[in-house]
């Protein structure tokens, strides 16, 4: 399929797909490094960063997409770059790819502090929490969103804060104004992200415990990706939860 297909948009649920097998993929580098001149070249940098040092050849042209010197062919452009160049707008998954792929996060960090300067987009955040402290440089530009009129931004903002950061009590106020939700049964996905992101941050965010609780002992249905996060939180939480 990523040989004879490689410039469908039919290929991208696959391409989804194979970037959720991570290093298993591996044997397939050849083809991604390919589809990187198709049209969809934005969801091969998501393979081959899942995949990881094993995707080295892709390394270069990732690169060069992150920097804004070069792009996929008959591709459009997003923001302008460094020198005035206007770079692909999948250069945030080129970055994240290079990242994972090197271990090296200068590349990756460029991108973001330059994306700062003029507003970090939703998109960014869950990737920047992983870069975690060494992602400091973009904290200024993240602590407004901490009071976006989204939710989801709210989120994925108030988790990359902690990460980086480690300032859960900024972060967990908003987590658990986002958890609300499951008092009326209800689980929309920023509520169960931040079911997720406070098991993470664990002891810190033990005022989940109580609605978590009822989750779990309730005879409501809730969406099934939430029980399992719940249990992790309550977990993480320890007995603080129960002082």
């Amino acid at each position: 399929m990523l040989v004879d297909s490689a410039d469908a948009e039919q290929l991208r649920p696959v391409l989804r797909a194979l970037a959720e097998w991570g290093p298993a993929v591996s044997p397939a580098v050849p083809e991604l490094v390919s589809a990187l001149a198709t049209g969809n070249a934005r969801w091969a940098c998501d393979v081959l960063g899942a995949v990881g040092a094993a995707a080295s050849p892709a390394a270069d042209i990732l690169d060069g997409f992150a920097r804004g010197l070069a792009r996929p062919p008959r591709l459009g452009g997003g923001a302008l770059g460094p020198g005035g160049v206007r770079r692909w707008h999948g250069a945030q998954n080129a970055a994240w790819a290079h990242w994972r792929i090197t271990s090296g996060p200068g590349v990756f960090l460029a991108f973001l502090e330059d994306a700062s300067s003029r507003g970090l987009a939703a998109a960014d955040l869950g990737r920047l929490a992983e870069l975690g402290p060494r992602a400091a440089g973009c904290a200024g530009a993240l602590r407004p969103l901490l009071e976006s009129p989204g939710p989801w931004t709210r989120v994925q903002a108030a988790h990359a804060w902690w990460s980086i950061t480690g300032d859960a009590e900024t972060a967990v106020p908003v987590l658990l104004a986002a958890l609300e939700p499951l008092r009326a049964a209800r689980a929309d996905e920023p509520c169960r992200a931040a079911v997720r992101y406070v098991a993470r941050i664990g002891a810190p965010a033990a005022a989940a415990a109580p609605l978590l609780e009822a989750v779990l002992s309730s005879e409501r249905c809730f969406p099934a990706d939430v029980y399992p996060a719940a249990r992790a939180a309550l977990a993480a939480f320890g007995d603080h939860h129960r002082r």
